[in-house]
């Protein structure tokens, strides 16, 4: 984004502090190729496109060409972790694993906390898991590389529509894509698109709507939680819409619900309408702790591949679950947590799953494990003994939904 941009919407946020502002101002100004994060690895590309001593390199035909796109679990910004940022800086919860978000063309993490000076908790829900972030800890995203976030998750909403966009448009001034959210309903199923070395990604998100209805014992219960969850996800209806909310258009910020047959003619279209050559679909779903996913999220998935999704990429449950190759597809049922700070040892587990992507199919899968630092919260690569049993798991879960992960030394692969 050019300083002109980020100037002309300036003046929208009159609530952004000075500070701000001059960090704003210094991300958003123009950086040489070694000044950008993750330069070298970005550059392999052009370097290999540059003209050699025999004259100028080929141009390759598009599918022809290699990208990688870097999956990351969950991101939370408030609580714990929040204050580590703000007592040491932004960069310091990503210290850690910088060089290897950076070295993929695109990475994508979800995004769990809303980052807003505005907004109101929204009633009944406990304080300790209701969640908005200082704006300042966006930089770390920028910072560490990050390309696009999904928003489609439980936490969002936390401080309601005005908090969700502003979190908007902090990621706008910063450039970090999103999907999953939006000021309406259509913007919030629209997907992050993304251009690489003549290559269009597509990122599409969405939400499992909230189970608590379904549990609750009566009919006032059930009545009374429906209203917060409609809160939750931003569900308003505008007067006179349709109660059907498949139909219903909804006039405020909000979240795209993981629904099947919205999903796959969102997947399907996506190809003809954006021109995408690999498409994404990222999903906040299932049961928390559970390392096998439900019934859903296996249908879910597979669903979105038979659609024409290259990968589906879960979250929610905070620990690590399956990955399973389904057709010429990836299903990762859940990427754990990324930062995060919660009591059980089995969430400090955490991977990122490196596709490597050419003529218009994954080309292989990689797991990096990676082992979240208790107190610190902060994210590093697995090595030793730690590795391979973070790698061992993941293999057998694996293997239970008949998938081969082969292990070599701190590297996991699902070849094609």
């Amino acid at each position: 984004m050019s300083l002109c941009a980020f100037s002309r919407r300036r003046a929208a946020l009159s609530v952004l502090p000075a500070a701000l502002y001059a960090a704003l101002a210094f991300s958003c100004a123009p950086r040489t190729l070694a000044e950008t994060p993750g330069a070298e690895a970005h550059g392999e590309f052009a370097q290999s496109q540059a003209a050699s001593s025999d004259g100028p390199a080929p141009e390759p035909a598009p599918l022809d060409r290699t990208i990688s796109l870097l999956a990351c679990g969950d991101i939370l910004l408030a609580r714990t972790p929040g204050a580590r940022a703000a007592e040491h800086g932004f960069r310091y919860l990503f210290e850690g694993v910088r060089d290897l978000v950076s070295g993929a063309d695109i990475a994508f993490a979800n995004l769990e906390t809303p980052a807003s000076y505005l907004g109101k908790p929204y009633p009944w829900k406990p304080e300790n898991v209701t969640f908005r972030a200082d704006p300042a800890t966006l930089f770390g995203l920028s910072w560490a590389g990050f390309d696009v976030v999904s928003l489609a998750n439980n936490h969002m909403n936390d401080y309601g529509p005005r908090a969700l966009e502003e979190t908007l448009d902090y990621l706008e001034l910063l450039g970090i894509e999103r999907a999953g959210a939006g000021r309406n309903a259509e913007e919030a199923r629209r997907p992050a698109v993304i251009e690489r070395a003549g290559l269009r990604v597509l990122v599409f998100a969405y939400v499992e709507e909230m189970w608590s209805v379904i549990e609750a014992r009566s009919a006032a219960a059930s009545e009374a939680l429906g209203r917060v969850e409609k809160r939750l996800y931003g569900m308003k209806p505008e007067p006179g819409a349709l109660p059907d909310l498949d139909r219903a258009r909804f006039s405020r910020a909000g979240l795209a619900l993981a629904r099947i047959p919205d999903m796959q003619a969102d997947v399907r279209g996506a190809r003809e309408r954006y021109g995408a050559d690999y498409v994404f679909v990222s999903v906040h779903w299932g049961e928390e702790h559970e390392h096998y996913p439900g019934a859903f999220q296996r249908a879910f998935g597979r669903a979105a591949i038979n659609a024409g999704a290259t990968a589906v990429l879960g979250h929610h449950p905070h620990v690590l679950q399956s990955i399973e190759r389904y057709k010429d597809g990836i299903i990762a049922y859940s990427l754990g947590n990324f930062v995060f700070d919660m009591a059980s040892d089995s969430t400090y587990e955490s991977m990122a799953l490196r596709f490597v992507l050419a003529e218009g199919l994954i080309k292989r899968a990689e797991v990096v494990p990676l082992r979240i630092e208790r107190k610190t919260y902060r994210p590093f690569p697995a090595t030793g003994a730690d590795a391979q049993l973070m790698l061992r798991k993941l293999q057998a879960r694996a293997k239970a939904l008949d998938t081969v992960l082969e292990i070599e030394a701190s590297l996991g692969t699902i070849r094609f």
